[in-house]
């Protein structure tokens, strides 16, 4: 959104979920009839249950399973929930009983699309830790256009530098929790925790982390992502 609106387009969480890059789970497939095309929506769903258009373009934005566990668990809390005690928590996501399947799965069904002429996958932790030339890889993936806007303009590419930044998006955005239907309800969502690698091995035990270790020695078998995530 940044990158196509040159900067512009900042509104609050609950308008860039629903109205400006809607989700396509919470706002309908009705609002995504009535955008302007092109248009830009996402969703969290897997490789087969997307709609393919040859003309259209797909960023596909995957994270390590550790941290993915942790951050999903403590959102789902936030959301009040109610979700199990970690362990068990623990135990749904490696067995794939958790909303959208098997996340090791989801993964590899838009990674063996990875060299897809409309496909581009983004790996969170290449993200944080080069955010500018990532940036200028997804302006390149959109059009030669956007590309160039950045290249041609540092003050623009530094404004989405800066707009893009995890501390900048926790200070400037705020998720009202949609499911609370009465205003007195409604609570601001901690939707922005921390944003970091690593966090899964900081809160998961030993026995746990072998557990997600002996799970991707099976899923990931001959992929070129056990390669990427069993690196320390």
């Amino acid at each position: 959104m940044q990158i196509v609106s040159k900067g512009e387009l900042y509104p609050d969480f609950n308008d860039c979920l629903l109205k400006y890059v809607p989700l396509l789970e919470m706002a309908g497939v009705s609002v995504l009839d009535q955008m302007e095309k092109p248009r830009i929506y996402k969703h969290h769903c897997p490789y087969n249950m997307v709609q393919k258009n040859v003309k259209a373009k797909y960023l596909y934005t995957y994270r390590r399973p550790e941290d993915t566990v942790i951050s999903y668990y403590h959102f789902l809390q936030t959301l009040k929930r109610n979700p199990p005690e970690l362990d068990e928590f623990l135990d749904n996501f490696l067995s794939g009983k958790i909303g959208y399947g098997n996340y090791f799965d989801h993964v590899l069904s838009f990674y063996a699309h990875k060299s897809d002429e409309n496909m581009l996958l983004v790996s969170y932790e290449k993200l944080l830790l080069n955010r500018r030339d990532e940036i200028l890889r997804i302006a390149k993936f959109l059009g030669e256009e956007y590309y160039q806007n950045l290249v041609e303009d540092e003050s623009l590419l530094e404004k989405i530098e800066e707009r893009t930044s995890f501390a900048y998006m926790k200070n400037n955005l705020s998720l009202i929790n949609p499911n609370l239907k009465k205003e007195e309800e409604r609570k601001t969502v901690d939707f922005f925790r921390k944003g970091v690698t690593g966090d899964g091995k900081e809160s998961l035990s030993s026995n746990q982390l072998k557990r997600f270790k002996d799970a991707m020695m099976e899923k990931l078998n001959g992929s070129e992502l056990l390669q990427e995530w069993m690196k320390e």
